[in-house]
């Protein structure tokens, strides 16, 4: 098993976020987390990255961009930590010629090559969730965890992003909005709504009434 949790609580402070809830996602499964802003979703791909932060690659919903620092510096923090600290900083100053076309090869499957050196302070709502996903995918990790990184992105792109995760993760869990999007691409729906896990189940066996109630329970 990828991860496993048994009557789990999770807080933020003093409030109860995710109540008494049993899941278990194996290796290998794609996974989309449905339910409206509040309703556990954020606090729990918190949770299960703290589970195994050394194998998964992390995509908060605030993105976890610097502003100031470039794309390329950007999507480089995603293996800072495979590097030595002298390394790093060299490479802040002059980016090492191997590195960048590693990561201008990944921007360009995300269709932003040309905003490899510029800042991303500057950047697009769509850009910047690229640049994260550049990131993620530069840091070469089993799992993905991601919260809501594909909001501000066409259908176009949807496609072509969630694409690319699908060949480079070996395990996604990816909170999402839109029950089409997550029925398309995922193996397994998890709908929650006020800390609970209100439907389990393959997207494969989701009936149109499970669909309806998703919609009617979580909106788009």
């Amino acid at each position: 098993m990828a991860f496993t949790l048994t009557n789990q609580s999770l807080f933020y402070g003093d409030w109860k976020v995710v109540d008494n809830i049993s899941l278990e996602i194996k290796e290998g499964e794609r996974v989309a987390l449905l339910g409206k802003s509040g309703s556990g979703k954020s606090t729990l791909i918190r949770h299960l990255y703290s589970i195994k932060s050394e194998e998964s690659s992390y995509i908060p919903q605030e993105l976890g961009i610097v502003d100031n620092l470039s794309t390329f510096h950007n999507v480089y923090m995603g293996r800072l930590d495979s590097y030595s600290t002298l390394f790093n900083i060299r490479n802040l100053i002059v980016p090492c010629k191997k590195i960048k076309q590693e990561v201008e090869e990944i921007l360009k499957t995300l269709h932003l090559s040309d905003f490899i050196n510029k800042r991303c302070g500057e950047l697009s709502g769509g850009q910047r969730q690229r640049s994260a996903i550049a990131r993620s995918l530069f840091g070469k990790r089993d799992v993905l965890l991601a919260d809501e990184p594909i909001s501000a992105l066409d259908e176009f792109l949807t496609g072509r992003v969630l694409e690319t995760l699908k060949t480079n993760f070996q395990t996604m869990v990816v909170a999402l909005h839109n029950v089409d999007v997550a029925t398309e691409h995922f193996d397994r729906v998890i709908g929650l709504k006020n800390g609970k896990v209100v439907i389990d189940k393959s997207c494969d066996s989701l009936t149109e009434q499970d669909r309806k109630d998703l919609y009617e329970s979580f909106g788009d």
